[in-house]
């Protein structure tokens, strides 16, 4: 029988775990934007060699599962820095912390999937708008900055939004390299009761909410400025 009570007590533990899973997805998805916008003026000024690797990168990434890439880095990085220590770089690559695996990995996943979406909306803009700016006297800067940056934006929030809920969801897979967030929390406590159903019933409410509010806020935006600039 599902036991409600320690639920009600168990909700507050896990609830406690919170803030590590918001840490993740947030820093991860600030590194994955970063990098996704260089990636995408590479890629879209065609530069030889490099748009052509991160072409194969980015689709490395997103055709493999977030878990297999965390165990990648995880593996990984330490022999890439050691590998650096040996060219000349003061590199440390013993006691990295786990943390900084969660960051690397999920960062470089959101970086793919950022990178294509960011694409997408940027060739979802006509480019007579653009052209019709500079017609009219407008520099270049300007008239990207005014015209097609604000329009891009709108048109990235929806796929932004799906990207940084599933970086969420997805950090439940970061207890597998000794970090406890909202699910490893989950398990430390079924453990201690030995009442599964309760506690991942707790994790699941808190996933729920956390990605609601999220959601709801994204929607506020891209409602904002939609009004602000006038894209139907």
């Amino acid at each position: 029988m599902f036991d409600l009570n320690f639920a009600k007590d168990s909700f507050n533990q896990i609830l406690a775990a919170t803030p590590l899973t918001l840490i993740v997805a947030l820093v991860a998805t600030i590194i994955g934007l970063g990098l996704a916008i260089l990636v995408v003026i590479a890629r879209e000024k065609r530069i030889p060699v490099l748009s052509q690797f991160l072409a194969i990168l980015v689709s490395f990434i997103r055709g493999t599962p977030i878990l297999v890439q965390l165990y990648v880095v995880y593996y990984g990085l330490p022999q890439l820095l050691v590998l650096m220590n040996e060219w000349g770089w003061n590199t440390n690559p013993n006691g990295l912390p786990a943390i900084i695996i969660a960051f690397s990995a999920y960062g470089l996943n959101a970086m793919a999937n950022l990178s294509e979406s960011i694409r997408a909306a940027y060739h979802s803009v006509d480019f007579g708008q653009y052209e019709a700016a500079l017609s009219i006297g407008m520099t270049p800067f300007r008239a990207m900055t005014q015209i097609v940056i604000p329009q891009l934006i709108i048109n990235l929030i929806p796929n932004f939004t799906n990207i940084f809920l599933d970086l969420i969801k997805d950090t439940a897979l970061i207890y597998n390299i000794g970090l406890v967030e909202i699910m490893g929390q989950a398990n430390i406590v079924s453990s201690i009761g030995f009442k599964y159903l309760e506690t991942y019933t707790d994790a699941l409410i808190i996933y729920i909410i956390i990605c609601w509010i999220f959601a709801q806020l994204f929607r506020l935006v891209e409602g904002k400025l939609r009004q602000r600039y006038f894209v139907v």
